[in-house]
């Protein structure tokens, strides 16, 4: 049984209208994807990139590239085929070393660790298989442990134009992590149109780690991420993220926020709400209840947060009883859709794609490898073969 989600109706309906295009090519296929852009404005969903990050109960790693897999979420004839993306030749050479950074307007980032001189920068685009390797980031860089990020469009901006067919349009490239120094969060940005890395944003206040499993957020200018405040010498991965890491990309400014006052939730993921401000979703894994939280300004423009919802998954899920929690790892938030507001939560054999504004949902049912830690990428892009 498929429950989909409002906001879906019109990326499945611009897939299959651009399916049936398809298969009658036009004569200039590049004009044929303008004209379809235009009228539909933003690129349909085609799937996600997933990632096994760490195995548990063994002592190998992951392998690498084979571990990096696209599953299409779309219904025949709309199914774009996983063999459809060429990624081999960009990730040629970094064999076990990558690491999947983010997914957005249609390009794929990676970090290669390959280097003992510290990160390489990757930026993919799946559907024309271009890539390209950055510089080496600032030199403040070179010697962190994790690291956050994103790829995003520079043409956002522009009157009338769609990401996801801004295949020859200039990016940028987003990258957060931890100092080495002074512990501080710092943000470096790259523009292709340049070639080169800005300067350097530090925060004033130190913290004890930045997030790497969960990609960023992007909400209007400004890309959120997890992270642990505190002071500590010493990096700490495994601390609890207690605040947010805002990093304006027009301002080239950086702001800590503290977390709502949120416990007993295992999972938790930063949100874009319905009016385009910043929230969290926490899921309990004890309750399998999930909360939603905005961020709002009062009367004050003093900014606070407030709990907007709490709803029980097995409600709405519908789950027999034999599908509830809790079990030991049969459920996770696994990735988000910043474009349509819906959130990945497996449980499980099964996916959950949750539109987090009407509470539709699609459910996929495929069996989820639950030895690693992965996490999900939505891929969106305008997609002609």
């Amino acid at each position: 049984m498929f429950h989909t989600p409002r906001r879906s109706t019109t990326t499945t309906s611009s897939a299959r209208s651009y399916s049936a295009c398809r298969r009658t090519p036009p004569r200039s296929p590049a004009r044929f994807l303008r004209r379809f852009r235009d009228h539909h404005r933003r690129a349909p969903l085609l799937g996600f990139f997933e990632q096994c990050l760490i195995p548990f109960g063994s002592e190998q790693g992951p392998s690498g590239n084979d571990d990096l897999v696209f599953h299409p979420i779309l219904e025949p004839p709309d199914r774009v085929p996983p063999r459809c993306f060429s990624l081999g030749r960009a990730l040629a050479g970094a064999g076990r070393a990558i690491e999947l950074l983010a997914c957005r307007h249609g390009r794929v980032a990676f970090l290669d660790t390959s280097r003992m001189s510290g990160f390489a920068v990757l930026v993919c685009d799946p559907v024309t298989g271009g890539h390209v390797r950055l510089p080496p980031v600032q030199p403040e860089f070179a010697n962190v442990f994790v690291f956050n990020g994103t790829v995003l469009c520079a043409d956002g901006g522009e009157q009338g134009h769609g990401h996801g067919a801004c295949h020859s349009s200039p990016f940028k490239v987003v990258a957060v992590s931890r100092s080495t120094n002074d512990c501080c969060p710092m943000a470096c940005v790259y523009s292709s149109e340049t070639g080169m890395w800005g300067d350097i944003i530090c925060h004033d206040r130190p913290c004890r780690s930045v997030d790497f499993i969960e990609p960023g957020t992007l909400i209007a200018h400004a890309l959120y991420c997890k992270i642990s405040t505190g002071s500590q010498e010493e990096e700490d991965v495994m601390a609890e993220p207690d605040g947010l890491l805002e990093f304006d990309l027009d301002r080239h400014s950086s702001t800590v926020i503290k977390r709502p006052p949120i416990n007993h939730t295992d999972y938790r993921r930063i949100i874009k709400t319905v009016h385009g401000g910043v929230g969290l979703a926490a899921l309990s894994c004890r309750t399998s209840q999930l909360q939603v939280w905005h961020r709002n300004a009062n009367c004050h423009n003093v900014a606070t947060w407030v709990l907007f919802k709490t709803v029980d998954l097995h409600d709405i899920f519908g789950l027999q009883e034999h599908e509830r929690w809790p079990r030991e790892r049969r459920h996770d938030v696994m990735g988000y859709d910043e474009d349509d507001g819906v959130i990945f939560i497996c449980v499980d054999s099964s996916l959950f794609m949750l539109q987090l504004d009407s509470m539709q949902f699609t459910r996929h049912y495929e069996r989820m490898e639950t030895r690693y830690l992965n996490t999900y990428h939505p891929f969106r892009s305008f997609y002609f073969y």
